[in-house]
Protein backbone atom coordinates (compact mmCIF):
# COMPACT_ATOMS: atom_id res chain seq x y z
CA UNK A 1 0.00 0.00 0.00
CA UNK A 2 2.97 2.19 0.67
CA UNK A 3 4.83 1.38 -1.85
CA UNK A 4 1.47 1.87 -4.30
CA UNK A 5 1.17 5.52 -2.64
CA UNK A 6 4.89 6.52 -3.43
CA UNK A 7 4.58 5.74 -7.12
CA UNK A 8 1.55 7.45 -7.60
CA UNK A 9 3.29 10.72 -5.29
CA UNK A 10 6.16 10.15 -7.82
CA UNK A 11 4.26 9.95 -10.65
CA UNK A 12 2.10 13.09 -10.05
CA UNK A 13 5.29 15.47 -8.90
CA UNK A 14 6.72 14.25 -12.10
CA UNK A 15 3.29 15.63 -14.11
CA UNK A 16 3.25 18.85 -12.48
CA UNK A 17 6.77 19.65 -12.64
CA UNK A 18 6.88 18.95 -16.50
CA UNK A 19 3.60 20.65 -17.15
CA UNK A 20 4.82 23.82 -15.13
CA UNK A 21 8.35 23.64 -17.53
CA UNK A 22 5.77 23.59 -20.68
CA UNK A 23 3.60 26.34 -19.31
CA UNK A 24 7.26 28.51 -18.79
CA UNK A 25 8.97 27.83 -22.01
CA UNK A 26 5.67 28.14 -24.12
CA UNK A 27 4.91 31.91 -21.71
CA UNK A 28 8.77 32.59 -21.99
CA UNK A 29 9.21 31.26 -25.53
CA UNK A 30 12.05 33.79 -26.42
CA UNK A 31 14.11 32.93 -23.24
CA UNK A 32 13.67 29.46 -23.70
CA UNK A 33 15.35 29.50 -27.52
CA UNK A 34 17.79 31.77 -26.26
CA UNK A 35 18.86 29.24 -23.15
CA UNK A 36 18.82 26.04 -25.86
CA UNK A 37 21.28 28.30 -27.86
CA UNK A 38 23.48 29.32 -25.37
CA UNK A 39 23.61 24.96 -24.22
CA UNK A 40 24.32 24.38 -27.95
CA UNK A 41 27.32 27.27 -28.33
CA UNK A 42 28.79 26.11 -24.87
CA UNK A 43 28.68 22.39 -25.86
CA UNK A 44 30.15 23.07 -29.77
CA UNK A 45 32.93 25.63 -28.11
CA UNK A 46 34.03 24.05 -25.16
CA UNK A 47 32.84 20.38 -25.03
CA UNK A 48 33.37 18.98 -28.51
CA UNK A 49 36.65 20.03 -29.03
CA UNK A 50 38.29 18.90 -26.02
CA UNK A 51 36.47 15.75 -25.64
CA UNK A 52 35.93 13.81 -29.06
CA UNK A 53 39.66 13.00 -29.45
CA UNK A 54 40.28 11.68 -26.15
CA UNK A 55 37.16 9.74 -26.38
CA UNK A 56 38.10 7.99 -29.62
CA UNK A 57 41.62 7.32 -28.76
CA UNK A 58 40.68 6.06 -25.20
CA UNK A 59 37.82 3.51 -26.83
CA UNK A 60 39.77 2.33 -29.42
CA UNK A 61 42.33 1.23 -27.23
CA UNK A 62 39.87 -0.34 -24.37
CA UNK A 63 37.95 -2.15 -27.34
CA UNK A 64 41.20 -3.13 -29.53
CA UNK A 65 41.91 -5.50 -26.34
CA UNK A 66 44.69 -3.14 -24.74
CA UNK A 67 42.93 -3.20 -21.81
CA UNK A 68 43.80 -7.18 -21.58
CA UNK A 69 46.91 -6.49 -21.50
CA UNK A 70 47.11 -3.76 -18.29
CA UNK A 71 45.77 -6.60 -16.50
CA UNK A 72 49.14 -7.75 -16.26
CA UNK A 73 50.52 -4.83 -15.37
CA UNK A 74 48.29 -3.22 -12.79
CA UNK A 75 46.37 -6.14 -11.49
CA UNK A 76 48.35 -6.27 -7.81
CA UNK A 77 46.97 -2.59 -7.19
CA UNK A 78 43.79 -3.30 -8.54
CA UNK A 79 43.23 -6.42 -6.52
CA UNK A 80 44.49 -4.99 -3.30
CA UNK A 81 43.62 -0.76 -3.31
CA UNK A 82 40.35 -1.28 -5.09
CA UNK A 83 39.41 -4.96 -4.47
CA UNK A 84 38.26 -5.74 -7.87
CA UNK A 85 39.20 -8.36 -10.32
CA UNK A 86 42.35 -7.51 -12.44
CA UNK A 87 39.34 -6.95 -15.55
CA UNK A 88 38.40 -4.13 -13.66
CA UNK A 89 42.43 -2.44 -14.43
CA UNK A 90 41.52 -1.48 -18.34
CA UNK A 91 38.32 0.41 -17.10
CA UNK A 92 39.75 2.26 -14.60
CA UNK A 93 42.69 3.43 -16.51
CA UNK A 94 40.50 4.53 -19.16
CA UNK A 95 38.08 6.13 -17.15
CA UNK A 96 41.17 8.36 -15.59
CA UNK A 97 42.46 9.11 -19.08
CA UNK A 98 38.88 9.15 -21.03
CA UNK A 99 36.86 10.61 -18.13
CA UNK A 100 33.28 9.62 -17.72
CA UNK A 101 31.97 8.64 -21.06
CA UNK A 102 34.24 5.92 -21.51
CA UNK A 103 34.55 4.93 -17.82
CA UNK A 104 30.89 4.42 -17.97
CA UNK A 105 31.24 2.44 -20.97
CA UNK A 106 33.98 0.26 -19.84
CA UNK A 107 31.89 -0.68 -16.91
CA UNK A 108 28.58 -1.34 -18.84
CA UNK A 109 30.72 -3.45 -21.04
CA UNK A 110 32.39 -5.58 -17.97
CA UNK A 111 29.27 -6.11 -16.73
CA UNK A 112 27.35 -6.97 -20.25
CA UNK A 113 29.91 -9.62 -20.22
CA UNK A 114 29.70 -11.06 -16.72
CA UNK A 115 33.33 -10.29 -15.68
CA UNK A 116 31.94 -8.29 -13.09
CA UNK A 117 29.16 -8.70 -10.28
CA UNK A 118 26.11 -6.45 -9.93
CA UNK A 119 27.94 -5.26 -6.81
CA UNK A 120 31.18 -4.54 -8.36
CA UNK A 121 29.82 -2.67 -10.95
CA UNK A 122 28.19 -0.54 -8.48
CA UNK A 123 31.21 -0.38 -7.06
CA UNK A 124 33.25 0.93 -10.49
CA UNK A 125 30.20 3.53 -11.00
CA UNK A 126 31.27 5.70 -7.79
CA UNK A 127 34.67 6.44 -8.44
CA UNK A 128 35.25 5.74 -12.47
CA UNK A 129 32.75 8.86 -13.73
CA UNK A 130 35.26 11.79 -13.22
CA UNK A 131 36.26 14.23 -15.79
CA UNK A 132 39.03 13.66 -17.89
CA UNK A 133 42.39 15.49 -18.52
CA UNK A 134 40.28 16.44 -22.14
CA UNK A 135 37.81 18.32 -20.04
CA UNK A 136 40.00 19.80 -17.38
CA UNK A 137 43.12 20.56 -19.00
CA UNK A 138 42.33 21.12 -22.72
CA UNK A 139 38.53 22.51 -22.55
CA UNK A 140 38.50 24.77 -19.20
CA UNK A 141 42.71 25.44 -18.64
CA UNK A 142 43.55 25.94 -22.03
CA UNK A 143 40.21 27.15 -23.96
CA UNK A 144 38.15 28.94 -21.00
CA UNK A 145 40.85 29.96 -18.72
CA UNK A 146 44.03 30.18 -20.71
CA UNK A 147 46.07 28.47 -18.49
CA UNK A 148 46.96 25.11 -19.03
CA UNK A 149 48.39 25.11 -15.38
CA UNK A 150 45.53 25.40 -13.78
CA UNK A 151 43.96 23.03 -15.88
CA UNK A 152 46.97 19.94 -14.55
CA UNK A 153 46.20 21.35 -11.36
CA UNK A 154 42.14 20.53 -11.21
CA UNK A 155 42.75 17.21 -13.22
CA UNK A 156 45.57 16.14 -10.47
CA UNK A 157 42.71 16.80 -7.78
CA UNK A 158 40.26 15.01 -9.88
CA UNK A 159 42.87 12.42 -9.85
CA UNK A 160 43.70 12.21 -5.91
CA UNK A 161 39.97 12.43 -5.13
CA UNK A 162 38.61 9.39 -7.46
CA UNK A 163 41.91 7.44 -5.79
CA UNK A 164 41.09 8.20 -2.61
CA UNK A 165 37.27 7.72 -3.23
CA UNK A 166 38.46 3.98 -5.14
CA UNK A 167 39.66 2.96 -2.10
CA UNK A 168 36.71 3.95 0.20
CA UNK A 169 34.11 2.40 -2.47
CA UNK A 170 36.86 -0.64 -1.88
CA UNK A 171 36.76 -0.98 1.45
CA UNK A 172 33.02 -0.37 2.09
CA UNK A 173 31.38 -2.66 -1.22
CA UNK A 174 34.70 -4.74 -1.86
CA UNK A 175 35.43 -8.12 -1.42
CA UNK A 176 39.48 -9.79 -1.04
CA UNK A 177 40.14 -10.73 -4.79
CA UNK A 178 42.64 -13.75 -5.37
CA UNK A 179 45.54 -13.84 -7.23
CA UNK A 180 45.12 -14.20 -11.29
CA UNK A 181 41.03 -13.48 -10.38
CA UNK A 182 40.34 -12.08 -13.93
CA UNK A 183 37.02 -14.22 -14.82
CA UNK A 184 37.97 -14.63 -18.48
CA UNK A 185 34.59 -14.83 -20.82
CA UNK A 186 34.13 -15.42 -24.07
CA UNK A 187 34.71 -12.51 -26.33
CA UNK A 188 33.90 -11.93 -30.19
CA UNK A 189 36.73 -11.35 -31.84
CA UNK A 190 36.62 -7.70 -33.76
CA UNK A 191 39.29 -6.32 -36.16
CA UNK A 192 41.32 -3.35 -35.88
CA UNK A 193 39.25 -1.29 -38.52
CA UNK A 194 36.18 -2.24 -36.70
CA UNK A 195 36.97 -1.13 -33.49
CA UNK A 196 38.24 2.46 -34.99
CA UNK A 197 35.36 2.61 -36.71
CA UNK A 198 32.88 1.44 -33.73
CA UNK A 199 34.85 3.88 -31.41
CA UNK A 200 34.43 7.25 -33.63
CA UNK A 201 30.79 6.59 -33.74
CA UNK A 202 30.39 5.64 -30.59
CA UNK A 203 32.46 8.80 -29.45
CA UNK A 204 29.65 10.92 -31.88
CA UNK A 205 27.17 9.37 -30.30
CA UNK A 206 27.98 9.92 -26.84
CA UNK A 207 28.71 13.82 -27.44
CA UNK A 208 25.55 13.96 -29.12
CA UNK A 209 23.77 12.67 -26.22
CA UNK A 210 25.89 15.10 -23.51
CA UNK A 211 24.88 18.24 -26.06
CA UNK A 212 21.67 17.10 -25.76
CA UNK A 213 21.34 16.98 -22.23
CA UNK A 214 23.06 20.36 -21.92
CA UNK A 215 20.97 21.99 -24.43
CA UNK A 216 17.62 21.04 -22.41
CA UNK A 217 19.23 21.93 -18.86
CA UNK A 218 20.64 25.37 -20.54
CA UNK A 219 17.14 25.71 -21.45
CA UNK A 220 16.26 25.21 -18.17
CA UNK A 221 18.81 27.62 -16.15
CA UNK A 222 17.76 30.19 -18.70
CA UNK A 223 13.86 29.66 -16.91
CA UNK A 224 14.96 29.74 -13.54
CA UNK A 225 16.98 33.32 -14.58
CA UNK A 226 13.83 34.26 -16.21
CA UNK A 227 11.30 33.66 -13.16
CA UNK A 228 14.15 35.11 -10.52
CA UNK A 229 14.69 31.48 -8.74
CA UNK A 230 18.27 32.07 -9.38
CA UNK A 231 18.43 35.98 -8.10
CA UNK A 232 16.43 34.28 -4.95
CA UNK A 233 18.78 31.33 -3.96
CA UNK A 234 22.06 33.77 -4.90
CA UNK A 235 20.19 36.03 -2.39
CA UNK A 236 19.53 33.50 0.65
CA UNK A 237 23.21 32.42 -0.21
CA UNK A 238 24.38 35.96 0.46
CA UNK A 239 22.63 36.44 3.67
CA UNK A 240 23.79 33.25 4.91
CA UNK A 241 27.69 35.09 4.65
CA UNK A 242 28.67 34.04 0.72
CA UNK A 243 30.12 36.12 -1.48
CA UNK A 244 28.81 37.35 -4.76
CA UNK A 245 30.72 35.28 -7.14
CA UNK A 246 30.50 32.25 -5.89
CA UNK A 247 26.82 32.68 -4.41
CA UNK A 248 26.41 33.79 -8.16
CA UNK A 249 27.51 30.38 -9.15
CA UNK A 250 26.16 27.88 -6.96
CA UNK A 251 22.87 26.96 -8.26
CA UNK A 252 24.47 26.49 -11.64
CA UNK A 253 27.05 24.19 -10.05
CA UNK A 254 24.09 22.17 -8.96
CA UNK A 255 22.50 21.69 -12.24
CA UNK A 256 24.92 21.81 -15.25
CA UNK A 257 28.93 21.98 -15.02
CA UNK A 258 29.53 23.42 -18.61
CA UNK A 259 27.76 26.51 -18.14
CA UNK A 260 28.90 27.12 -14.42
CA UNK A 261 32.37 26.60 -15.38
CA UNK A 262 31.90 29.30 -18.24
CA UNK A 263 30.20 31.48 -14.99
CA UNK A 264 32.89 30.54 -12.83
CA UNK A 265 35.59 31.86 -15.52
CA UNK A 266 34.13 35.05 -16.21
CA UNK A 267 33.42 36.03 -12.63
CA UNK A 268 37.08 35.85 -11.52
CA UNK A 269 36.40 32.90 -8.72
CA UNK A 270 39.04 31.15 -7.01
CA UNK A 271 40.24 27.59 -8.85
CA UNK A 272 38.98 25.55 -5.82
CA UNK A 273 34.91 26.71 -6.84
CA UNK A 274 35.94 25.49 -10.80
CA UNK A 275 37.16 22.43 -9.06
CA UNK A 276 34.33 22.07 -6.60
CA UNK A 277 31.80 22.21 -9.59
CA UNK A 278 33.88 19.73 -12.25
CA UNK A 279 34.10 16.98 -9.14
CA UNK A 280 30.50 17.32 -8.68
CA UNK A 281 29.55 17.16 -11.96
CA UNK A 282 25.89 18.76 -12.00
CA UNK A 283 22.49 16.99 -12.56
CA UNK A 284 22.72 16.95 -15.79
CA UNK A 285 25.98 14.88 -16.12
CA UNK A 286 24.32 12.95 -13.65
CA UNK A 287 21.69 12.35 -16.07
CA UNK A 288 23.86 11.34 -18.35
CA UNK A 289 25.91 8.68 -16.47
CA UNK A 290 22.40 7.11 -15.31
CA UNK A 291 21.19 6.63 -18.96
CA UNK A 292 24.78 5.38 -20.58
CA UNK A 293 24.42 3.19 -17.68
CA UNK A 294 21.61 1.38 -18.66
CA UNK A 295 20.44 -1.44 -16.70
CA UNK A 296 23.49 -1.70 -14.35
CA UNK A 297 22.03 -1.60 -10.65
CA UNK A 298 23.12 1.21 -9.01
CA UNK A 299 22.15 3.21 -5.44
CA UNK A 300 21.71 6.27 -6.57
CA UNK A 301 22.17 7.91 -2.81
CA UNK A 302 25.28 6.29 -2.54
CA UNK A 303 26.43 7.27 -6.35
CA UNK A 304 25.15 10.83 -5.86
CA UNK A 305 26.85 11.12 -2.07
CA UNK A 306 30.32 9.73 -3.65
CA UNK A 307 30.07 12.84 -6.49
CA UNK A 308 29.42 15.11 -3.60
CA UNK A 309 32.44 13.83 -1.58
CA UNK A 310 34.26 14.00 -4.94
CA UNK A 311 34.04 17.75 -5.45
CA UNK A 312 34.82 18.28 -2.24
CA UNK A 313 37.76 16.47 -2.19
CA UNK A 314 38.78 18.16 -5.44
CA UNK A 315 37.93 22.00 -3.94
CA UNK A 316 40.42 20.78 -0.86
CA UNK A 317 43.27 19.73 -3.09
CA UNK A 318 42.94 22.93 -5.00
CA UNK A 319 42.53 24.97 -2.04
CA UNK A 320 45.56 23.53 -0.33
CA UNK A 321 47.49 23.87 -3.37
CA UNK A 322 46.53 27.61 -3.40
CA UNK A 323 48.53 28.19 -0.09
CA UNK A 324 51.46 27.10 -1.55
CA UNK A 325 51.42 27.78 -5.46
CA UNK A 326 48.91 31.14 -5.64
CA UNK A 327 49.58 31.97 -9.05
CA UNK A 328 49.09 29.20 -10.56
CA UNK A 329 45.63 28.28 -8.31
CA UNK A 330 44.19 32.07 -9.05
CA UNK A 331 41.12 32.37 -11.67
CA UNK A 332 40.91 35.65 -13.50
CA UNK A 333 38.18 36.73 -15.26
CA UNK A 334 37.23 35.69 -18.61
CA UNK A 335 36.02 38.87 -21.50
CA UNK A 336 33.58 38.03 -23.63
CA UNK A 337 32.11 34.22 -24.81
CA UNK A 338 34.32 30.94 -24.96
CA UNK A 339 36.63 31.72 -28.08
CA UNK A 340 37.72 27.85 -29.18
CA UNK A 341 41.45 28.37 -29.96
CA UNK A 342 42.04 25.53 -32.51
CA UNK A 343 45.47 25.95 -33.39
CA UNK A 344 46.50 26.97 -29.94
CA UNK A 345 49.35 24.65 -27.98
CA UNK A 346 49.09 23.35 -24.52
CA UNK A 347 52.28 21.87 -24.18
CA UNK A 348 50.39 19.11 -21.21
CA UNK A 349 47.42 18.39 -23.34
CA UNK A 350 50.06 17.89 -26.46
CA UNK A 351 51.89 15.47 -24.17
CA UNK A 352 48.99 13.64 -23.14
CA UNK A 353 47.42 12.88 -26.54
CA UNK A 354 51.20 12.06 -27.23
CA UNK A 355 50.82 9.06 -24.42
CA UNK A 356 47.59 7.78 -26.05
CA UNK A 357 48.99 7.78 -29.55
CA UNK A 358 51.51 5.82 -28.38
CA UNK A 359 49.75 3.52 -26.96
CA UNK A 360 47.62 3.21 -30.05
CA UNK A 361 50.75 2.65 -32.28
CA UNK A 362 52.00 -0.04 -29.31
CA UNK A 363 48.63 -2.04 -29.84
CA UNK A 364 49.18 -1.94 -33.33
CA UNK A 365 52.50 -3.99 -32.86
CA UNK A 366 51.31 -5.64 -29.55
CA UNK A 367 51.01 -9.69 -31.11
CA UNK A 368 51.39 -11.47 -27.65
CA UNK A 369 51.07 -11.43 -24.06
CA UNK A 370 51.39 -14.01 -21.23
CA UNK A 371 48.53 -14.22 -18.76
CA UNK A 372 48.06 -16.28 -15.10
CA UNK A 373 50.85 -18.30 -13.68
CA UNK A 374 50.58 -20.62 -16.77
CA UNK A 375 51.65 -18.47 -19.36
CA UNK A 376 48.78 -19.17 -21.68
CA UNK A 377 50.15 -17.07 -25.10
CA UNK A 378 47.42 -15.44 -27.18
CA UNK A 379 48.32 -14.74 -30.61
CA UNK A 380 46.85 -11.28 -30.92
CA UNK A 381 45.41 -9.02 -28.42
CA UNK A 382 42.45 -8.10 -31.16
CA UNK A 383 41.35 -11.25 -32.06
CA UNK A 384 40.36 -11.80 -28.19
CA UNK A 385 39.13 -7.95 -27.79
CA UNK A 386 36.67 -6.39 -25.87
CA UNK A 387 33.41 -5.25 -27.90
CA UNK A 388 31.13 -3.00 -26.40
Amino acid sequence: MKKGYQSRYKAVTAVLLMGGLLFLMLFFSADTAAGVKKGLTYACDLLVPSLFPFMVLSSFLMRSGFGRYLEGCFGFVIRHWYRLPDCAGGAIIFSFIGGYPVGVSCVRVLWEQKKITDRQAEQMMLFCVGAGPAFLITGIGTILLNSPQAGVLLFLSQLFSGLLLGRLAGRWLGEPQPKGNRQQADVPSVSMTEAFMVSCSGAAKSLLNMTAFIAFFSMVLALCERTGLCSAVKNVLMACGLSYPIANNVFHIVMEVTIACQGIGQGGCPLWLMALATGFGGLCVHGQILTMAGKMPMNKKRYLLFRAMNGLLSAGIVYTADRFFPQTASVFAVSGAVQAKWFSMSAIGSVALLLLSILFVVSFSFRSATWGRGKLKTQSLFQNSLTF
